[in-house]
């Protein structure tokens, strides 16, 4: 009877848990405002390769692959790192920051190249296909989120560039280390 109680007890404990976790709130707020400019013609150039690695080791690059590309703003890279944390719970998501990501094919070698960017600072995000562990969770590598540089986790992957107007910018997103492309 009291073995009985008990796992009641736990599995309601549990159950009462999943249904009150508490909806993550953004810190930070989006604002159009600051990331306009990023919809203007200009006359950067980026030349940028994906590279990552499979769960057996195998290296990868993108080809066939969009890489997303939003300017930077502190909310679009908040928002980067909850999907990267797959946290699902989110209170105060603003879908206006859909309106400035921006995609580009990677090719059969895994390059890409995009033409009259707006200089500024640009977030690259490239996506990498991920297995689960038995917990169904593929974790936030905590090692890879350099603040403001770069960041991976739930299968994607970032780097945060300034781009200079009139030049060639070159844009590495390559995860896992590589000798040569």
């Amino acid at each position: 009877m009291k073995r009985t109680f008990f796992i009641a007890l736990l599995a309601a404990v549990c159950i009462g848990h999943l249904a009150f976790a508490k909806e993550y709130q953004f810190k930070s707020q989006f604002k159009p405002s600051t990331v306009q400019w990023a919809k203007n013609v200009g006359t950067a150039k980026v030349a940028g390769m994906g590279i990552y690695r499979e769960a057996d080791g195998i290296m990868k690059t993108c080809a066939g692959q969009q890489i997303t590309y939003y300017p930077y703003d502190p909310y679009i890279v908040e928002a980067l790192q909850v999907k990267m944390r797959d946290i699902k719970k989110v209170k105060n998501f603003d879908p206006r920051m859909n309106e400035y990501a921006f995609t580009v094919s990677c090719d059969e070698s895994g390059d890409f190249k995009l033409t009259n960017l707006p200089e500024g600072k640009w977030i690259f995000v490239m996506n990498i296909p991920v297995v689960k562990n038995k917990e169904d969770y593929s974790s936030y590598d905590h090692s890879s989120d350099l603040t403001n540089i770069a960041g991976q986790g739930n299968g994607i992957f970032y780097r945060i560039v300034n781009i200079t107007a009139g030049k060639v910018n070159s844009v590495q997103l390559v995860q896992g280390d590589v000798e040569e492309h």
